[in-house]
């Protein structure tokens, strides 16, 4: 859609977050090009075209979410990052009624050669899901987790690349264990989710807050659970693994792929592997998939690659994907759901680690004593007609 005339600045950009937000999605794109600038929306994981504008209007569109963010207009060479709140008006399909929401919207201002290329992450979407119920886990895998937070102490971590849902789960899981009994802390880069009966702490790397700082400070703060956003170092994990072992509930993110790469990473961090094995309760594996679109699905034969790549016989099995309809806007998905796969620390495996059990012994081990995995988790979503079996191999 091409757009040529923009007569009042404020409302068009409140109409672009409204038009976003509504669309469900996750993140708004606005770049700058030599005669026109276009913005994008991020939806389901993929990026769609919403408008482009003559460059004309460019600088007063930038200005303009810059005073919003309350960052310094004057420059135009430097990096920035800031937020805004921004009301939005909520229609459900399902209830007919509409409701007021406050949607906290985060930019993220990069120079580029034709003007600063603007990216905006909505937080606090309507969109977004936090509770155990809600992200998709058969009752076998949701049944484990809260197996593991059960325990009164030690560390569970979710795992997986960026933008697989690990931020969703991470809160769920913790709204899963809070109670007006517990101290909660949490540490995070930036704050997604606010919540009034829990500490929030924004790490600050330029004022000297870093993960690893605010870690070294926060056992002082007489904590029953920790959340931290990310542990990124060395440093970080060793003060997490420590909290998780003299009483403390842990919670955090790392990137692996997988749950036995988690422990990979923690030993590549210089964590000792008896510490890894005694402080974690678990890991977390998630992937995000696409729906298909209930209005379009239909049923058809998938090509013998993807077919190859589950190690089970298929034959006689149906699959499903979307058409391509109104409703999903010719994509013939809609909306995301969570594939995972649990590990539980046990006895056993917790002796393996210690005694110096290579990767693939570990792995073999996950294998063979019932832990559903990503590709057994996906294939059963294959199955169940929720998610194509192309998109499942694609993102597993």
């Amino acid at each position: 859609m091409e757009i040529n005339e923009l007569p009042d600045i404020p409302m068009f950009a409140k109409s672009i977050f409204s038009d976003a937000l509504n669309k469900r999605a996750s993140d708004v794109h606005i770049d700058p090009g030599s005669t026109r600038f276009r913005i994008r929306f991020r939806v389901d994981g993929s990026l769609q075209d919403y408008g482009s504008i003559p460059m004309a209007y460019f600088e007063q569109l930038r200005t303009h979410f810059k005073i919003l963010a309350e960052l310094d207009t004057t420059s135009v060479f430097t990096p920035q990052d800031g937020h805004f709140a921004f009301n939005f008006t909520h229609f459900d399909e399902k209830t007919k009624a509409t409701s007021s929401v406050v949607v906290d919207l985060r930019i993220s201002i990069f120079p580029t050669i034709h003007g600063d290329a603007s990216v905006f992450r909505v937080a606090n979407s309507v969109s977004h899901v936090l509770n155990l119920d809600g992200l998709g886990m058969n009752p076998a895998t949701l049944a484990k987790v809260r197996k593991i937070l059960k325990k009164n102490t030690g560390m569970l971590l979710v795992t997986g690349p960026v933008g697989s849902g690990k931020t969703s789960a991470l809160y769920s899981v913790l709204n899963e264990v809070m109670d007006s009994d517990k101290n909660a802390i949490t540490l995070e880069d930036p704050v997604e989710f606010r919540f009034d009966k829990i500490r929030q702490v924004q790490v600050n790397p330029d004022k000297g807050l870093t993960y690893a700082m605010g870690m070294k400070s926060i056992l002082r703060q007489d904590p029953d659970i920790i959340m931290i956003g990310e542990i990124r170092d060395a440093e970080t994990a060793e003060h997490a693994v420590r909290a998780a072992l003299v009483g403390r509930i842990v919670f955090s993110t790392i990137h692996a792929n997988s749950s036995i790469g988690t422990v990979a990473r923690l030993m590549d961090m210089k964590i000792e592997k008896s510490l890894v094995a005694y402080a974690l309760n678990g890991v977390i594996a998630t992937r995000l998939v696409k729906r298909n679109c209930e209005a379009c699905r239909e049923e058809y034969m998938p090509s013998p690659e993807y077919l190859a790549y589950f190690p089970y016989d298929l034959s006689k099995s149906k699959f499903y994907r979307g058409r391509g309809c109104e409703v999903c806007e010719g994509r013939g998905y809609m909306g995301r759901i969570g594939v995972f796969e649990v590990l539980e620390f046990d006895t056993q495996f917790r002796s393996m680690i210690v005694s110096g059990a290579s990767m693939s012994e570990l792995q073999k081990l996950v294998d063979t004593n019932g832990t559903k995995t990503l590709r057994d988790d996906a294939l059963e979503k294959v199955l169940l007609g929720i998610v194509s079996i192309e998109n499942a191999v694609t993102v597993i």
